[in-house]
């Protein structure tokens, strides 16, 4: 895919924003002390990815690649962000703990999780993002779309 060059199989669900697609619009508060915004991604590539939750073995291990390969996406030009419910003062916790160098989004309410058709949606727990990646082009455009990530150890 353009200048990051990548070539990886797209996965297809159901309500899924459309790759080729406008990115879904978003604004939400980080572990960094700022809010951030689609237009904010703009001019690089974008890893946006949603998890469930802080401090989950599935999730800490799916930080914890990202951060592993995290130079090597910057130097393909992409920048990563991460996004659940949980609260910034919780994903401030995360990200000392595990030495993240990438922001943590805080979607409280589920709302940007919806848009991205990542919400799930469990009766009487509440609301999580599901373990969803978003590949977003410099224009604010989707390109990929990874609905099977997988969080083992590679």
């Amino acid at each position: 895919v353009g200048s990051l060059g990548l070539e990886v199989p797209q996965s297809f669900a159901e309500g899924l924003p459309g790759v080729g697609a406008p990115a879904p619009d978003f604004s939400l508060p980080s572990n960094r002390g700022k809010d951030y915004t689609l237009k904010d991604l703009g001019g690089k590539w974008a890893v946006l990815y949603f998890y469930p939750g802080d401090f989950t073995s599935g999730c800490t291990i799916e930080a914890q690649n990202f951060e592993k390969n995290a130079d090597r996406i910057r130097a393909l030009g992409a920048e990563i962000y991460g996004v659940s419910v949980d609260s910034m003062e919780k994903h401030l916790d995360f990200a000392k703990q595990y030495g993240l160098s990438f922001p943590l989004l805080s979607d409280n309410g589920g709302k940007v999780s919806e848009a991205y058709g990542s919400a799930l949606k469990i009766p009487f727990i509440g609301t999580f993002s599901n373990r969803q990646t978003y590949l977003i082009d410099p224009q604010g455009n989707l390109r990929w779309v990874f609905t099977g990530v997988q969080d083992r150890l590679a």
